[in-house]
């Protein structure tokens, strides 16, 4: 199956995709689960031992949920398949102060992860299970259950067919053809196919879905944000 590292890495070279802030999503994912900043330098934990937890940006980019992870005092570590992406993000990362960023920043498909089983307590990945192929995609939550610990949670986001060129239910697949990632794949969920992606690995923990409108052209797009248990 082709994973269309071609169009990502030139999709990095021409800095489509270089985006710095974190989502507003994964800073609440961790809030809620992991570690919850309460002052400039003052933090809750929520899960045991955080500090010692490792958690995995997987579809990385050019690092910016991994620097946030790192500066929530988390043993972060990031995946992506672009060199041009994990070359950036190693560079930004050990200039934030991240140890062996090299070591830690990796170039792999995310169908064969360069770790130990039951390594990582917790995922998060935004915007990266949703551009590739189905069949690709399964094959790497498959690959994610392997190295997540039981009972780790994973974040993820999918694009929705609710949206005002599809109807809510479609979940078909189709080549972008715009500048921004064009030539790869995006495939749109509905909760049946997110059943499908997950279906003996992860559980639902929360499942949410966000519509963005634009109130003045009466356009939107849609989004599942999903909360997910290692099973």
């Amino acid at each position: 199956m082709e994973n269309q590292k071609a169009e990502w890495e030139r999709s990095y070279q021409n800095r489509d995709n270089f985006v710095f802030y974190p989502h507003e999503e994964v800073i609440r994912f961790v809030s809620r689960h992991i570690r919850k900043r309460t002052g400039l330098d003052e933090f809750r934990d929520v899960a045991a031992e955080p500090g010692k937890c490792n958690i995995l940006d997987l579809g990385c980019g050019i690092g910016r949920h991994v620097i946030y992870c790192h500066e929530m005092g988390l043993n972060a570590y990031g995946v992506d398949l672009s060199d041009e992406a994990v070359k950036v993000a190693v560079d930004w990362a050990g200039s934030k102060g991240l140890a062996d960023a090299e070591q830690k920043i990796l170039q792999s498909d995310i169908r064969t992860l360069p770790w130990q089983d039951g390594f990582f307590n917790f995922v998060v990945s935004h915007g990266v299970l949703d551009s590739m192929a189905f069949e690709i995609a399964r094959a790497a939550c498959v690959e994610l259950a392997r190295v997540m610990a039981d009972g780790g949670l994973f974040y993820c986001d999918l694009v929705s067919g609710d949206d005002s060129k599809h109807a809510r239910e479609y979940s078909g697949e189709e080549v972008v053809d715009t500048r921004h990632e064009q030539g790869t794949i995006q495939s749109y969920f509905n909760l049946a196919k997110i059943e499908r992606l997950i279906d003996g690995l992860f559980e639902i923990v929360e499942c949410v879905l966000i519509r963005r409108e634009e109130v003045v052209t009466g356009g939107y797009i849609s989004r599942y944000h999903l909360v997910l248990r290692r099973a």
